[in-house]
């Protein structure tokens, strides 16, 4: 809480609580995610296409685990190191990391962005539809 004269720092700030009876911590109703991370053979095949968004150029390349579902994603801008590709590149590294601790792309590529056509609004959504339009989803 803030005695009003100013922000509040972490000192006087209430823990998160849920509405349960043993008032135990927010957090703890998250749910528990696999444990452990599914890793891909170092020696690998790889997947490289182009794409456009928003009159941006874009590169991915995707690799898979052997049961043919994504096991990483890369993108990159072709302004190097412009704000648009670090915000690429840190989309897919988040993508990947979640995909190789079981999280479902499916599940990912349809709560991203869209546009009022449903169309990808952002690189990771429009490199995921391309992806999935060629495995025939």
């Amino acid at each position: 809480m803030t005695d009003g004269k100013g922000p509040s720092t972490d000192d006087d700030a209430e823990p998160l609580k849920n509405d349960d009876d043993n008032n135990s911590p927010l957090l703890a109703r998250i749910v528990a995610v696999p444990q452990g991370r599914h890793r891909l053979s170092d020696r690998r095949a790889s997947e490289n296409f182009e794409f456009e968004v928003a009159g941006l150029r874009y590169t991915c390349t995707l690799s898979r685990f052997p049961d043919g579902s994504i096991g990483e994603l890369f993108l990159s801008n072709h302004k190097s190191n412009s704000q648009a590709d670090t915000n690429a590149r840190d989309s897919a590294i988040v993508f990947s990391f979640a995909v190789q601790h079981g999280a479902d792309p499916e599940a990912i590529r349809r709560a991203l962005s869209r546009d009022s056509e449903g169309r990808a609004t952002g690189p990771l959504g429009m490199a995921l539809d391309i992806i999935a339009k060629e495995s025939g989803r």
